[in-house]
């Protein structure tokens, strides 16, 4: 068929374009351009396809379509459309051809252009009005080169898809309560609304096969991973691939196309299974004697640019940092268990030693035994109505146990003495505060039970012993022991008096609230046995 130039047509159409190349005043080359429209055909910057709509070949193209095409003119007319898109645009592409010859259209994106080098360039399709020439229907296509717009808009993927990985990474990092967890996470921020298939962690385990083991794996071709062995190890043909070759070598391993790569041969036939046709290995080290690897797999071949290699291997990093922290948090909370662990041991011991104390003390006292374990009783019941943990209630028990342990300094015939002290004598009993915490103070108790004693008879006016303080100077526990040792005391039987009725001890305690007694301990004492009615164990009244 002949070649057909579309010049004279477009020529005949504005007379005015040709007189203007007349009038120039040198003599045009044989091969320049004689006419505007010629001149617009042969410099238009878009790629422009003169089709023969009746017999669907080219009849003329412009020079920009042979350099976007790689094919020269000649080459080119006798061509279909068809035979520059690949196979799977080609029935889509004769739709669109179709429409085209009805009226001028902007065709939708995803269209490739197949170089005669096969490199598939993506361009956008616009069509002209349909021409009636020589009884040859001539539609022209204008292909413009997307590439530049693709890869400024891959670019910007890839780096809106680099943080939202790196926010799910950190997101990870503060919630993992173990590295594989972490780990796990980490893949599916790397695959998650990514062109990445598969991402998987590999740590290199020092067993005599050098296994790889998966420690966090997703994505959609995650099944690829099933029943795979993978090492490490030079002399174990299932340790030739990349993840071997990058862990042994500590170097970043690329496979561009599965489909060529000669050592990724074993597992072509498994990668075609799952769509993957390149990869990306990352080495990482743990410490001095963990290695790792981070695999990254695309379904498209060369998928694995600089800028996201860079991405992958700050991920690495991080998750090599998160795995040091939950290790440091592991072995702090393995510390502070056996801390807790000794701790309970020499509250044990210590609460152990404090027993026979007070047995010795209430031998030489037979008449208030059991005053001290009453007001422990008593205490702990007020501090846990009031919501205190329980590991602060068995510090308070601790001190109400012990509160009394000074009085072994005072001669046991005051103690047991009948009748009314006098001055001296009660004096000597008011020292027993200061001698209590004399005793204590150098024992190294977990709370300050040594304090809690001393202030226990101390007021909220000053008015108290052996230091006079006032109101928040005043340990809580000690308000909390001072309240159950008064009305311990009050309600118990003593030689110089019988226990008073309970109503009237709690009467007396509301008196003295707010004034010498804390204001709270005391609502929830009366509450306790006025409402729940409180029993003390062994008190005899």
């Amino acid at each position: 068929m002949k070649a057909f130039s579309i010049e004279p047509v477009l020529s005949r159409t504005l007379v005015i374009g040709r007189n203007r190349l007349k009038a120039m005043s040198h003599v045009p080359h044989p091969n320049e351009p004689q006419s505007l429209y010629e001149l617009s055909w042969t410099y238009a910057p878009g790629s422009m396809f003169a089709l023969d709509c009746g017999t669907g070949k080219l009849i003329d193209v412009n020079p920009a379509a042979e350099a976007l095409s790689g094919y020269s003119r000649d080459e080119l007319i006798e061509m279909s459309l068809d035979d520059l898109h690949p196979k799977a645009e080609q029935a889509r592409l004769n739709l669109e051809i179709q429409s085209s010859i009805q009226e001028p259209s902007h065709w939708p994106s995803g269209f490739h252009l197949l170089r005669k080098d096969g490199q598939r360039v993506p361009v956008m399709i616009s069509s002209s009005k349909s021409l009636l020439l020589a009884g040859q229907t001539v539609v022209n296509f204008v292909y413009r080169d997307m590439t530049e717009l693709v890869d400024r808009e891959h670019q910007l993927s890839v780096k809106n898809w680099a943080l939202s990985a790196f926010s799910a990474a950190a997101l990870a990092l503060g919630r993992a309560q173990s590295a594989d967890g972490l780990l796990q996470s980490i893949c599916e921020a790397i695959t998650r609304e990514s062109l990445y298939a598969l991402a998987w962690v590999g740590i290199a385990e020092d067993d005599p096969g050098k296994k790889v083991r998966f420690a966090g794996a997703a994505g959609s071709a995650v099944g690829y991973l099933d029943g795979l062995q993978v090492s490490w190890s030079e002399d174990n043909p299932m340790g030739q691939g990349p993840t071997g070759i990058c862990i042994r070598t500590n170097k970043i391993t690329i496979i561009e196309d599965s489909e060529v790569s000669e050592f990724f041969a074993p597992w072509r036939e498994r990668a075609r299974q799952f769509g993957i046709r390149s990869s990306v290995a990352i080495p990482f080290s743990i410490d001095d004697d963990r290695r790792g690897v981070l695999m990254v797999y695309s379904s498209h071949p060369n998928a694995f640019e600089p800028d996201a290699i860079e991405v992958f291997e700050n991920l690495a990093r991080e998750f090599v940092y998160g795995i040091h922290a939950l290790e440091q948090k592991r072995l702090l909370q393995a510390e502070r268990r056996s801390l807790e662990k000794t701790k309970g041991q020499l509250s044990d011991a210590l609460s152990s030693m404090v027993a026979p104390i007070v047995t010795a003390m209430e031998m030489r006292d037979p008449y208030t035994t059991g005053h001290q374990t009453r007001v422990a009783e008593i205490a702990c019941a007020i501090a846990r109505e009031m919501g205190w943990p329980e590991e602060r209630l068995q510090g308070l028990r601790l001190a109400a146990l012990v509160h009394d342990i000074g009085k072994i300094a005072i001669p046991s015939e005051i103690l047991t003495k009948p009748g009314r002290l006098n001055t001296a004598e009660r004096e000597m009993i008011k020292g027993h505060a200061e001698t209590s915490y004399a005793i204590l103070k150098d024992i190294p108790f977990a709370w300050p039970v040594a304090q809690i004693v001393r202030q226990h008879h101390e007021k909220l006016d000053g008015s108290g012993y052996p230091l006079g303080l006032k109101s928040d100077a005043i340990l809580i526990e000690s308000k909390v022991l001072t309240v159950a040792d008064i009305v311990e005391a009050m309600a118990s039987f003593r030689p110089y008096r019988q226990g008073i009725h309970m109503d009237l001890v709690l009467e007396q305690i509301e008196r003295e609230a707010g004034t010498l007694l804390d204001p709270e301990v005391v609502s929830v004492c009366v509450a306790l046995f006025r409402n729940k009615h409180l029993v003390v164990q062994g008190w005899l009244r």
